[in-house]
């Protein structure tokens, strides 16, 4: 596997070059990436992997599909689509949520389900670890729990859930500021995560690649 990852919807971003043994390089990305910055970053990062990849070199393509910024995913999910296309490789769709449950719990086998890709960590087994990721002032996605897939709730009604618990909850995501207050006031712990360039090879190695065009997941009917 010599496989391009994307992620350009996390507030701190990463564009990587992957095979089975590790990462052989990556480039964080902390700024939103335009249509005509993105090629030249992934040429960059190719010339620079031991033996100077090229794009015919690839044999996957991974990309963070959402949530994230409606021209972040755009951006990325399109480059995505034509180096897949052109190529005539496979791509996957990550969902953010999946890769902070890997980083939670990377130590755990990677699989899938249902021809579904599912993160290593079976939410089942810990239901008090939470990914939260704010969007608007009054609203996030919240995976976890009670919340078995990533759902759109209003922070009013996350925050009464997350109060009427008895268990010791912990999360992980990026929230805005002010979320980050209200949730502190919960009580609830910020849990420690893998690095992810320390999880990328064994979690992309259980994915399910299809030669199926990718649809950014903005989560709210968009």
């Amino acid at each position: 596997m010599q496989c391009l990852f994307l992620d350009l919807a996390s507030h701190n971003g990463i564009i990587a070059c992957v095979t089975e043994a590790g990462v052989e390089i990556s480039e964080e990305i902390h700024t939103k990436v335009q249509d005509h910055e993105l090629i030249p970053m992934v040429e960059n990062l190719l010339s620079r992997t031991e033996g100077e990849w090229k794009y015919t070199d690839l044999t996957h393509v991974a990309c963070v599909i959402g949530p994230g910024g409606f021209t972040s995913l755009r951006v990325a999910v399109t480059f995505a689509n034509v180096m897949a296309d052109e190529l005539k490789i496979p791509v996957v769709g990550i969902h953010l949520s999946d890769l902070y449950f890997e980083r939670a719990c990377h130590s755990e086998p990677c699989r899938t389900m249902s021809g579904k890709t599912l993160s290593s960590f079976d939410r089942a087994q810990d239901d008090n670890l939470l990914w939260l990721h704010s969007t608007k002032r009054d609203s996030l996605f919240v995976c976890g729990g009670k919340w078995k897939e990533p759902t759109f709730v209003g922070i009013k009604e996350c925050l009464s859930q997350l109060k009427a618990s008895s268990s010791k909850l912990r999360w992980m995501g990026e929230l805005i500021p002010e979320h980050r207050e209200l949730i502190a006031a919960t009580s609830m712990q910020m849990t420690e995560l893998s690095p992810v360039v320390d999880v990328l090879p064994a979690f992309l190695q259980g994915v399910k690649f299809k030669k199926k065009p990718l649809k950014p997941w903005y989560g709210r009917g968009w």
